[in-house]
C-alpha cells in the first residue's frame, strides 16, 4: 500500500510540476497527496488527533492562491508554509494531544528523519520487489534464459518482415509512422531532459515513501519535567516595574505630541518624525511580548503583582504598537504605500491579536498560549494572502492626495495580471496626459507578460486578461500617446506578438 500510494504520488508530482509554473497544479496535488496520505494512515489506524486535520483548511486557501492571483510576491513564502503545515498536520494527527511547541519539535525531527533515513525506503522497495519476484511468479532461471534466447531471434527476424511490408504497402506503412517520427525526435537533449525527470520521479518516490514510514511509526516527544523549585521573582518584578515607568512617560509623550499634536511646531515634519521611529517601536513591542512570556514562566505560584505588572505592560504595548502604526499611516499617507509598509501594518495588528491569548495566558495555568498565536498567525498569513496587497497598493498610490509625486516606478515592478482592472479604469477616468502615459507603459508591460498556459499553469487572472482584444486597446493606448510622440505599437507588437 505504501509503495503505490507513493508511485502515484511521484507520477502526480511529475504530471503536476516537472517543467511547469506552478498554477492550479498546487491545490491538485495537495488533494491527491492528502487524500492518498490520510487513507494510508487511517487504514493502518494511525490517526490519533483528528484536530490536526484542520490544518487542511490554511493548506487549501494558501494553495488555491496560485490559481487564483498572478502575483508573485508570496510564491516561494506559500511553498514552505504549505510543505510546513503538511509536515504539522501529520504530527499533529498521528500523536496524542500535546502542547503546539512539542509538535513543532517532532515536525522538525521528522522532516529531518525522513531526508536523513531516505536510503531505507530504497532497501524496503528493493525487499519488496524482490519478494514478489520470488513468490508471485517463481521465475525459474532456465525459462528467463530460454525466454531471453527467443527474444534475440524473434526480434531480428519481425524487424526484417516489418521493414518488407512497410515497403510493399503504403498504408500499412502509415500505421507505424508515429513510431518513426518518435525516434527520429528522439535527440541527446530530449533524452536528458527524460533522464533528469526519472531522477526527480525517483527522489520524490523515496522521500514520500520515507515519511509514510515514518509517520507510522509514531514517536511522541517525552517532556523533561525537572523537580519543582521555588524560583525567586524579584528581578523580574523589577523588571517589570522599571518597564512600565518608562513606558508610562514615553506614552504620555506619544500620546500627547503625535495623537494629539499638542504643543508640536507649525513646520514640524510628521512623516519624518513617523519615519525615525516605527520600525524601532515595532521591535520594542516585539521584546515586551518575550519578556512578558518569560516573566509568567516564572511565576509559578501565579502572584497577583506579576499578573497586574504583566496585564499592565500589554497595555502599554498596546499603545506603542497603535503608535508604529500610527507613524507608519503618516508616512505611507506622505510617501506611498508598499509592501513592506504594509507588512508593518499586518504584523502588528497580528501582535495585537495575540496579546488576547496572552492575557489568558497571565491568569490561567497551563494555558498553551503558543497554540493559538499561531492559530492568529496562520489566519492572518492566509487573510494577506486572499486580499490580493498587490491591488491594494496599487490602488492606494494612484488615489492618494500628497504633494509627492506617484512613484509609477514601483508600481511597473510590483504589477501583474491581478491589477490590470485597477490601471485600465484609472487610464479610463485620468484627465491627465502624463498619468495616462505613465499607467499606459505598465499596462503595455503586463501584456508583454501574457503568454500561453498548459493546464497545469491555469490562473484564473492570467485567463481573464487572455479574453482582452488587444488590438483595441493598442489603438486607445497610441491615441493617448501621440502628443507624447511616444508609440506603444512596437512594444506591444514585440511582446504579445500579435
Amino acid at each position: 500500500m505504501e509503495i503505490l500510494g507513493s508511485i502515484i504520488l511521484a507520477i502526480s508530482h511529475s504530471i503536476l510540476f516537472y517543467g511547469k509554473h506552478i498554477g492550479i497544479s498546487m491545490i491538485i496535488f495537495e488533494i491527491i497527496f492528502n487524500a492518498v496520505v490520510l487513507y494510508i494512515l487511517h487504514k493502518k489506524n494511525k490517526i490519533q488527533n483528528k484536530t490536526g486535520i484542520l490544518l487542511l483548511i490554511p493548506i487549501f486557501i494558501l494553495s488555491s492562491t496560485f490559481f487564483i492571483f498572478a502575483n508573485s510576491t508570496f510564491y516561494i513564502a506559500n511553498i514552505a508554509m504549505i510543505f510546513i503545515l503538511n509536515l504539522l498536520m501529520y504530527v499533529i494527527t498521528t500523536n496524542n494531544k500535546d502542547y503546539i511547541s512539542n509538535h513543532l519539535y517532532n515536525t522538525f525531527e521528522l522532516f529531518s528523519s525522513t531526508i536523513a533515513e531516505c536510503n531505507e525506503s530504497a532497501k524496503y522497495t528493493k525487499e519488496k520487489t524482490r519478494e514478489n519476484i520470488n513468490a508471485r511468479n517463481k521465475v525459474n532461471k532456465e525459462v528467463l534464459k530460454k525466454f531471453l534466447l527467443s527474444l534475440l531471434i524473434i526480434i531480428p527476424v519481425v524487424g526484417l518482415v516489418l521493414i518488407l511490408l512497410v515497403s510493399a504497402d503504403s498504408i500499412f506503412a502509415n500505421l507505424f509512422s508515429g513510431i518513426e517520427q518518435l525516434l527520429l525526435n528522439i535527440n541527446i537533449e530530449t533524452a536528458w531532459d527524460i533522464s533528469i525527470r526519472i531522477i526527480v520521479m525517483i527522489i520524490v518516490y523515496l522521500l514520500i515513501l520515507s515519511l509514510i514510514f515514518k509517520l507510522q511509526n509514531r514517536y511522541q516527544r517525552e517532556e523533561y519535567l525537572p523537580e519543582s523549585k521555588k524560583r525567586d521573582t524579584f528581578t523580574v518584578k523589577m523588571l517589570l516595574s522599571v518597564l512600565n515607568f518608562i513606558y508610562l512617560i514615553f506614552c504620555f509623550i506619544q500620546i500627547s505630541s503625535l495623537f494629539g499634536k499638542m504643543n508640536i511646531d507649525s513646520n514640524f515634519d510628521y512623516a519624518t518624525y513617523a519615519r525615525s521611529g516605527f520600525f524601532q517601536l515595532m521591535f520594542v513591542s516585539f521584546i515586551n511580548f518575550i519578556v512578558i512570556v518569560v516573566s509568567n514562566k516564572y511565576n509559578q505560584d501565579r502572584e497577583k503583582l506579576i499578573q497586574f505588572l504583566s496585564l499592565l505592560l500589554i497595555i502599554f504595548t498596546v499603545i506603542i504598537a497603535m503608535s508604529s502604526m500610527y507613524r507608519m499611516y503618516l508616512y505611507e499617507t506622505e510617501y506611498g504605500l508598499t509592501y513592506l509598509r504594509m507588512f508593518v501594518y499586518v504584523i502588528l495588528l497580528t501582535e495585537l491579536a495575540c496579546f488576547i491569548p496572552m492575557i489568558a495566558y497571565i491568569f490561567k495555568n497551563k494555558f498553551d498560549f503558543m497554540k493559538w498565536c499561531m492559530t492568529i498567525g496562520i489566519t492572518s498569513y492566509c487573510i494577506v494572502n486572499c486580499i490580493n496587497m498587490e491591488k491594494i497598493i496599487i490602488n492606494k498610490n494612484l488615489t492618494r492626495e500628497s504633494i509627492r509625486s506617484i512613484d509609477y516606478n514601483y508600481i511597473s515592478r510590483i504589477a501583474s495580471e491581478d491589477s490590470y482592472e485597477i490601471l485600465e479604469n484609472r487610464l479610463n477616468n485620468s484627465a491627465y496626459e502624463k498619468e495616462q502615459e505613465e499607467i499606459s507603459r505598465v499596462m503595455s508591460k503586463i501584456l508583454g507578460n501574457t503568454k500561453e498556459l498548459d493546464w497545469q499553469e491555469f490562473n484564473i487572472s492570467r485567463y481573464k486578461l487572455k479574453d482582452k482584444d488587444y488590438r483595441d486597446l493598442m489603438k486607445e493606448l497610441n491615441t493617448i500617446d501621440k502628443k507624447n510622440n511616444y508609440t506603444l505599437r512596437n512594444v506591444i507588437n514585440e511582446d504579445i506578438n500579435i
